[in-house]
């Protein structure tokens, strides 16, 4: 998370006085530091190994459109069905829906459009290599920058790449900084447009998170001395982007910075500047602990409400995973008994972030607050616990969060469907659970009844229960180092601001972290003949299955026009089939009981039959395996790495033994003379699956149609004008 810290140790191993020699390891060390080796990595496995499922999305959309669903007349919900599929496939670049339903797409206008347009952002998301011919059809040209109305598309493509280029997906350094500079460009000349202005803001600063450029934050400095209200916002928000955790002593030309924005929101009229200024404010604290008490103090001590929101945020970030009493202790004052529902919000919200490594505490403190009368305090307890909890499955926070989907309010109703979906994701068909989840939330979307608000919860609750491919999760800390995870938590308080601003909802991508496993060898390539063994079932850990299309048959009743002679003609063969078939019933006896004599005579049975029967009745008792091997790379989630482990008896043998099995794993060749198989890493094209062959349609019979004889013809019109 820390850019600076990472640059000094690129400089100090491949341009200092200490660099490495060897022009083999110094392009390996390089790749690892500036080239974002690891995003690469992530990026191809996410692609290749996406287990979305595309029914998923196809039974929003008609469910949306369908009259009950009210997505065709919503805005709203359209929006979130948009976010919902960026959710779904996030990081694994594919679209395919979206180019299967342009003309749904379209319905999207405005701020929506602005929003539909960011979401390719969160699809490409580290595919940094085709970003700018992936946006290049959206970006602001000269006309549109200097125009006041419109652009809502050209801003979301600023976003959007942002959103590609941010810290969150590893990418290398000049390829961010490349994209930085081309969004600086815009962000200067775009003042005079809100929209472009408001996605040039929040691209430059997600390229820029952490990097603590001051001549960038001035530049956004300027934007929000605009004091125009959208755009000062994201202003706002990206200064902070920029200035994590260099406040309260980090940096005293930051410092300088915060205090100048501090004294403006003082004078300004409008609250969505305000709330960028706090949002800066609490992002600048990440990590200061102590050192931001205060800067906290101060804050909470404000008569403005918003400042005291960001107040909430900022002690959480300051604290976060340290699980600190005085925090807490904060937090909790504030969530019963500050007057502004806001500020009891963000502070149940925080109590997540302060308490992530222990995570059981959090539905305990969280217990009595879900019974509150409040229904702000009950909407963030669901999101607290589900931010705690995430990813594990916990029956009990799923218990807990159940009488929450029956709320007697709508949004509380929506932030225990999000808090659920948190939950369970990456979890399979073993925990039951799951399958009464996704029931209950497809029965939400397509029933009439509920609010937009309760759908709003059903839709982003699909998106985030199978994100990325099914090949992500919500991770505070790492699995493999124990760090918290600077773009996690910021994304997370970012994602938070959806309650105010739905394109924020976008933010939600910079807190999902691959769970992969992958096995390098000393050239950086994966060996097919390495794996991890898995001592569990294999149906605990498997990927949920995916929904069967249903097909209906139906049949075209065809009304005919019965003559008098021909009910005349089927009553005779009704009466002659009559006489044949109880003729064929004295037949069929006699057959019977020659059959039941030849079965006495000989019993011996066929033994191909008794070979399937055999067959069969093995397979339905053969017990499923205790363990099995995962192939390199593999998914583990965060509950299965617990139960893996490496295999010592192979060829490559992980340099730790004894580390966890998840990340990247740097292998040992215990065979170096052998020849190697090894697979390469290979990163999609933009135009990956729209070249494939169609699938081969089902097994059918043909047979040519038999031409009718002319006699019969002749005969037959005859017949018709003789009646």
């Amino acid at each position: 998370g820390d850019l600076a810290f990472v640059a000094a140790l690129a400089t100090s191993l491949l341009d200092g006085e200490g660099a490495v020699g060897d022009e083999k390891k110094k392009g390996l060390v390089q790749s690892i530091l500036r080239e974002g080796m690891a995003s690469s990595l992530h990026l191809s496995f996410l692609h290749k190994h996406s287990d979305a499922d595309s029914l998923v999305m196809e039974g929003l959309r008609k469910a949306l459109d369908e009259r009950g669903g009210g997505g065709g007349r919503n805005s709203v919900l359209h929006h979130c069905a948009v976010v919902a599929h960026a959710y779904l496939n996030a990081g694994t670049t594919r679209d395919g829906f979206l180019r299967d339903n342009l003309d749904w797409m379209r319905r999207a206008s405005n701020w929506a459009k602005f929003s539909a347009t960011a979401s390719l952002g969160v699809l490409h998301a580290g595919h940094t290599s085709e970003a700018m011919s992936l946006l290049e059809p959206y970006f602001p040209g000269t006309d549109a920058a200097s125009s006041t109305a419109g652009g809502y598309a050209e801003g979301g493509s600023l976003y959007a790449l942002g959103l590609i280029h941010s810290p969150s997906t590893g990418c290398g350094a000049a390829a961010r900084s490349a994209a930085g500079d081309f969004i600086r460009g815009h962000l200067r000349t775009s003042h005079a447009n809100e929209a472009i202005a408001h996605g040039a803001a929040l691209g430059a600063g997600l390229a820029g998170m952490g990097s603590g450029d001051v001549t960038l934050a001035a530049e956004l400095k300027e934007l929000l001395y605009t004091d125009s209200a959208v755009a000062g916002e994201a202003a706002g928000t990206a200064i902070g982007m920029v200035l994590v955790g260099r406040g309260a002593g980090g940096d005293p030309a930051c410092d300088e910075l915060l205090e100048e924005l501090q004294n403006y929101a003082g004078e300004t009229q409008h609250e969505k500047i305000i709330r960028g200024i706090a949002t800066a404010a609490a992002l600048s604290l990440y990590g200061r602990e102590a050192a931001a008490d205060a800067t906290l103090e101060a804050m909470t001590a404000d008569r403005d409400p918003i400042l005291r929101y960001g107040a909430m945020y900022g002690t959480a970030l300051a604290y976060v995973g340290t699980g600190s009493e005085g925090a807490v202790r904060r937090l909790l004052h504030a969530a019963v008994s500050d007057v502004s529902d806001d500020v009891r919000m963000a502070a149940v919200v925080g109590l997540a972030l302060v308490l992530y490594r222990t995570p059981q505490r959090v539905p305990q403190l969280v217990g009595l607050l879900l019974e509150s009368f409040h229904p702000h305090v009950r909407y963030a307890s669901c999101i607290a616990v589900g931010i705690a909890l995430a990813g594990t499955g916990d029956a009990a926070a799923v218990g807990m969060l159940e009488p929450m989907l029956a709320d007697m309010s709508d949004f509380v109703r929506q932030g225990a469907m999000v808090g659920t979906a948190l939950i369970l994701m990456q979890q399979s068909d073993a925990n039951k659970a799951v399958r009464r989840f996704r029931e209950r939330i497809a029965g939400v979307v397509g029933d009439k009844h509920q609010s937009t608000l309760t759908k709003m919860g059903a839709v982003l609750g699909t998106g985030i229960l199978d994100a990325g491919g099914r090949n992500v999760c919500v991770q505070l800390g790492s699995a493999a180092t124990g760090f918290s995870r600077m773009t996690t938590a910021v994304g997370l308080v970012l994602w938070m601001q959806q309650w105010h601003w739905y394109p924020m909802m976008h933010m939600f991508s910079l807190a999902l972290t691959p769970t992969v496993t992958v096995g390098l060898n000393k050239d950086f390539n994966m060996p097919k003949c390495f794996g991890i063994t898995c001592n569990a079932k294999p149906s605990v850990y498997a990927y949920p299955k995916k929904m069967v299309e249903k097909k209906e048959e139906k049949k075209m009743r065809v009304e005919t026009v019965a003559l008098s002679t021909t009910a005349k003609s089927k009553a005779r063969q009704a009466r002659k089939k009559a006489k044949d078939r109880e003729s064929m019933e004295i037949d069929e006896d006699m057959l019977k009981e020659e059959e039941e004599k030849k079965d006495d005579e000989d019993p011996a049975e066929d033994p191909m039959d008794t070979d399937a029967d055999d067959a069969t009745a093995k397979k339905k008792r053969e017990p499923e395996p205790a363990s099995y091997l995962l192939a390199n790379p593999c998914r583990v989630t965060p509950a299965q790495a617990s139960v893996c482990a490496f295999g010592m008896d192979q060829r490559y043998r992980p340099v730790r033994p004894g580390g966890r099995a998840v990340g990247i794993v740097l292998l040992m060749d215990t065979r170096p003379g052998e020849e190697e198989d090894v697979d390469t890493m290979e990163l999609p094209g933009l135009d990956d699956g729209e070249d494939e062959e169609a699938d081969a349609p089902e097994p059918f019979e043909w047979s040519p149609p038999v031409p009718e004889p002319a006699d019969a013809t002749m005969a037959e019109d005859g017949e018709g004008k003789t009646e």
